[in-house]
């Protein structure tokens, strides 16, 4: 169900997106042009420091060292929170097992009495040739 949901909004927001830049090729004019070409050469910058490695390896090896241990955690949360979820629904399915409703004493239904003979003469046949 959740895959469903991402899968939705990731294609509404590419929607968006597109819908968003058709509008601003047919107006001629970029919205926020400034902040966006700020943080477009921010961006080219980070990435070409990280790749060419004018980035000290101290820096690099605390920044994995850093996403390792957010992966971490965030993956020892979700499974704690899964664990929370599913104890109480053990419990639940444990409880409804062991109290069974007794059989109501109703007749069986048509169907099954018709059914039931063919059963026991052929269990009575296979106890008989044993």
């Amino acid at each position: 169900m959740s895959a469903a949901i991402t899968f939705l909004l990731a294609l509404i927001l590419l929607i968006a997106f597109v819908a968003f830049r058709f509008w601003e090729e047919r107006k001629g004019a970029r919205l926020w042009a400034h902040s966006r070409s700020v943080a477009d050469e921010m961006v080219d910058k980070i990435y070409t420091a990280a790749v060419v490695g004018s980035v000290p390896a101290e820096y690099r090896t605390v920044a994995i060292h850093f996403l390792h241990t957010l992966a971490h955690d965030v993956i020892v949360f979700l499974v704690e929170s899964l664990r929370s979820i599913e104890r109480p629904l053990t419990r639940l399915s444990y409880r409804m097992r062991q109290s069974v409703p007794a059989p109501s004493g109703k007749e069986p239904s048509a169907f099954l009495k018709t059914i039931t003979p063919e059963k026991k003469s052929e269990s009575e046949n296979t106890i008989n040739t044993i």
